[in-house]
């Protein structure tokens, strides 16, 4: 039936003119059509309902899409940057030591520089994506929106998980339990998923002689002695007694390159492509390959399992939350070991 044909009564018609702000003019034909006269009586009448007098101020535009990230372009995002920091760890570094580069100076291009290429690929591949450089759409688009209370708990679950010991793992295990029961989960199994992922992660390592016995590559001198300027005597060739500017400098460093770099591409714009291509499962995928893509610091099958582990939950909370927030935070609880080598450092007599 056409609507347009159909005079209601004024009980039944769907539009209560009174409601109505109508400001002066007069009636056009389609005007006359939906209001009869009777209808209009005593009330103001509307400004136009003429379909010539309707401007548009811009053109309507389709929605941006994000692309899928199936397996060739997962292999891309994940392959190029494990390919530089390969090259960058096995061969740029020990070549600049035997030249004589600091080792200060080897930090910042190995680590720091790539890191920052990261959080800056992740904001202009955002910006690609939302077809705007609008810090908003930005956000948006990399999930950094304001997390909600559920969020909260997953990233305590997170951080109590990768920082690890007792106290730590049940903290885990009860942020994770309280945050299930906020979300009314209908998955009752998942109170038992958490418990048997938090008992693999403890008991891991009765496996460790067998997997550390299967070697991907053997640490050079370079390999091992970078990893060993992390402190607690000096950081980066420069001693750590007193230097409290060096706690202020890595903090920053590492919150902004290196947790920021990691998560904004990993999490924030690599996941959620995924996440198009590979459902529900995506999380797993993501996880061993953030794993894989850490081959170039883990000589043996043990390093690579315990980065899985620790990958597959970051990859399982920023999926279920959408949001990364708490990945974030669980990165930096991840590798606040780091930082506490520093301090002892710093505040050693």
């Amino acid at each position: 039936m056409n609507p347009l044909n159909r005079t209601p009564g004024p009980s039944t018609h769907p539009v209560r003119a009174r409601e109505i702000q109508l400001g002066p003019g007069s009636l056009c034909p389609v005007s006359r059509q939906l209001f009869p006269n009777r209808i209009m009586e005593g009330l103001p009448v509307f400004h136009s309902l003429c379909p010539e007098k309707v401007r548009y101020t811009h053109q309507v535009q389709k929605a941006p899409a994000i692309k899928p990230a199936r397996w060739i372009a997962t292999a891309v995002l994940f392959g190029v940057p494990a390919l530089a920091f390969a090259f960058l760890f096995h061969w740029l570094g020990p070549n600049l030591r035997q030249g004589g580069t600091s080792w200060w100076r080897i930090f910042h291009l190995l680590l720091i520089l790539p890191l920052t290429c990261m959080f800056v690929a992740a904001l202009i591949g955002a910006a690609v994506d939302q077809r705007s450089f609008s810090w908003k759409r930005i956000k948006d688009r990399l999930r950094l929106s304001a997390p909600s209370a559920t969020a909260w708990l997953w990233a305590a679950a997170l951080s109590g998980f990768m920082y690890g010991g007792n106290g730590a793992d049940l903290l885990a295990v009860t942020a994770s339990w309280l945050a299930l029961w906020k979300e009314k989960t209908g998955q009752k199994w998942m109170f038992g998923a958490i418990l048997i992922a938090m008992l693999v992660k403890r008991y891991a390592s009765l496996f460790q002689p067998a997997l550390e016995s299967i070697r991907f590559f053997d640490p050079s001198v370079f390999h091992r002695e970078f990893f060993n300027h992390f402190g607690p005597r000096d950081f980066m060739g420069i001693p750590l007694q007193g230097a409290w500017w060096i706690l202020i400098y890595y903090a920053v460093l590492i919150l902004v390159c290196n947790i920021g770099g990691e998560e904004l591409w990993w999490r924030g714009y690599v996941l959620p492509r995924q996440e198009l291509a590979f459902g529900r499962s995506a999380w797993v995928i993501h996880g061993i390959c953030w794993s894989l893509f850490h081959l170039f610091m883990q000589p043996t099958l043990w390093d690579t399992l315990r980065m899985a582990i620790t990958g597959v939950a970051l990859s399982f909370v920023a999926q279920r939350t959408r949001n990364t927030w708490p990945g974030i935070v669980g990165h930096t609880f991840g590798n606040l070991g780091f930082f506490l080598s520093l301090v002892s450092g710093v505040t050693s007599p």
